[in-house]
């Protein structure tokens, strides 16, 4: 793979993980693919993100001073690219 795949994603939660050291706090976050219903406008990129990807889910454990930059609700793009 030689170029980047992009996806555009919301972010679904940001919740404290209670089960994590104290001294290095986690917390889950969760994302779900973008998507609209096709609308016909040529520069509504939530339609064109949906086409490729309908659906989607990324959930992981971050650590909680890099999760709260995060907004619930906020839409982010994510990409993915070969390592080597």
């Amino acid at each position: 793979m030689t170029q980047a795949i992009r996806c555009k994603m919301i972010c679904h939660a940001v919740e404290l993980n209670p089960h994590t050291d104290p001294a290095n706090p986690m917390a889950n976050v969760r994302f779900g693919a973008v998507w609209t219903p096709e609308s016909g406008t040529a520069g509504d990129e939530n339609a064109v993100f949906g086409k490729y990807t309908p659906w989607a889910e990324y959930r992981a454990a971050w650590a909680q001073s890099v999760a709260e930059r995060l907004e619930v609700g906020k839409t982010y793009y994510v990409d993915f690219q070969a390592a080597d």
